[in-house]
């Protein structure tokens, strides 16, 4: 097939990014926004070899699933590709994404049930990253697969207050006359914001390319006249590349964090936080983490700053965290002390070395109750965590995947000769309107 080229054709799948998929003279074509049974007509806008990708300019047989999706944005920011159906199809096609990896990639022969729906379909997420549109000096969004802004007023995945906030910020800009970074000439102050909306606070960050602000007393005159309450910090962004914060805050004015408890461990959320961006969703997916490791010796082997090992601890025999970034391990260890937790023990170091020596250090009946806890990042386990983890031969194993890809490449690894059995995989909409999809799988001994 060739770019440009017309196609009339039907969807039969979906791929691993909620786009449907088609089969057409012979060659496999993605095809974003459609839906499984829809007749499309389409234009090829990229080929190569192995696939093609079509945009559709007709749909000549729609899906009953489909609807008309609620934001004016969609298909034009990047944020969003399930808003064209509705809600209970897009846990189906999740449901049928980790499918989809768990039986081509794991090889695992089990039926996945349907994704866990969130009670909030809008207006669940609590954090927000906007940049600043050079051209017209206001809040937006990348477009779809490239790097130009395009303005918002709203977005409808993020808590009510985020339209007041775009609003204010864009008063500033309007106002201020600090200039606007333009990612072409690596020139200008202002990048972008970041907003955290947690127990009805909310947490603004602005992103700067320099040492400081102008008009700080304004910024925060107009923050504070729409919310009681605000905290106001800065971050320094030199850098010129896709990171959008660093490690270099600046208090402004109010709030420096939020602190919230929960399964019994207070903690102190900003900015720079890593939390859940779904409340609801992650408290489920804790809970049933702490079900399956009630009176258990944990080892949290991507431990981070120590939030969920800590929680753990509340609800197990002994928990150990091992997590190979310093500073992290720094966080945990406050962690821990701020909520006076005894049984946890924060470790610092790779785990394919540090999980033997906990090994050497538990008795025959620790051993015998083990649970490791894995929550690693998109790209999935390391391949010496994993044969470290085979080698600690525990009676449990509990992963927490944002990538069903990965997932079902690990499990795969796991279950192989290793005399385990799959407990569950269940799905969880963490994200909804989105391709992205949360699990929880759990293995065991047999």
């Amino acid at each position: 097939m060739k770019k440009n080229e017309n196609i009339t054709t039907t969807i039969n799948n979906y791929g691993c990014n909620a786009e449907g998929v088609a089969k057409c003279n012979g060659q496999t074509v993605f095809v974003p926004y459609s839906l499984i049974g829809e007749k499309i007509d389409g234009i090829i806008i990229k080929a190569n070899s192995n696939y093609a990708i079509a945009k559709i300019t007709n749909i000549t047989n729609k899906s009953v699933e489909r609807i008309t999706a609620p934001c004016p944005y969609y298909t034009k920011c990047g944020g969003c590709q399930l808003q064209h159906t509705n809600y209970l199809n897009t846990l189906k096609v999740k449901t049928e994404i980790v499918q989809n990896a768990i039986t081509s990639i794991g090889k695992i022969d089990y039926k996945i049930p349907l994704t866990i729906a969130s009670s909030n379909e809008y207006h669940y997420r609590n954090k927000i990253a906007m940049p600043i549109n050079p051209k017209t000096r206001k809040l937006g969004m990348y477009r779809l697969g490239s790097h130009n802004i395009i303005d918002i007023d709203n977005c409808l995945l993020q808590k009510n207050n985020i339209a007041i906030l775009i609003e204010t910020i864009n008063q500033y800009l309007s106002i201020t006359k600090n200039d606007v970074y333009d990612d072409d000439t690596k020139k200008g102050l202002l990048k972008s914001i970041v907003a955290r909306e947690v127990n009805n606070s909310i947490l603004v960050t602005i992103v700067i390319n320099g040492d400081d602000l102008n008009d700080k007393a304004l910024l925060t005159n107009l923050l504070q006249s729409k919310f009681n309450n605000m905290g106001l910090s800065l971050n320094i962004n030199k850098l010129n590349n896709n990171v959008i914060l660093t490690n270099n805050f600046i208090h402004i004015y109010g709030l420096k964090s939020v602190e919230q408890t929960e399964f019994g461990i207070t903690y102190s959320i900003n900015n720079q936080s890593f939390l859940q961006v779904n409340d609801e969703i992650k408290t489920l997916m804790y809970q049933k983490i702490f079900e399956e490791t009630k009176n258990d010796v944990v080892i949290d082997a991507y431990s981070g700053a120590g939030l969920l090992s800590a929680m753990l601890a509340k609800n197990s025999k002994e928990v150990y965290g091992i997590e190979i970034v310093t500073a992290a391990t720094k966080l945990a260890d406050e962690l821990k002390e701020k909520n006076e937790v005894q049984n946890l023990t924060n470790i610092n170091g790779d785990c394919a070395e540090e999980l033997p020596k906990i090994l050497n250090k538990l008795t025959d009946d620790e051993k015998e109750n083990l649970t490791i806890v894995l929550d690693p990042p998109r790209k999935g386990c390391d391949k010496k965590v994993l044969e470290a983890i085979i080698g600690a031969r525990p009676s449990k194993i509990i992963y927490m995947s944002c990538d069903p890809s990965t997932l079902a490449r690990d499990l795969n690894i796991l279950l192989t000769n290793n005399n385990y059995k799959i407990k569950f995989i269940q799905p969880y909409d963490m994200f909804p309107q989105t391709k992205h999809v949360e699990t929880l799988a759990v293995i065991e001994k047999f």
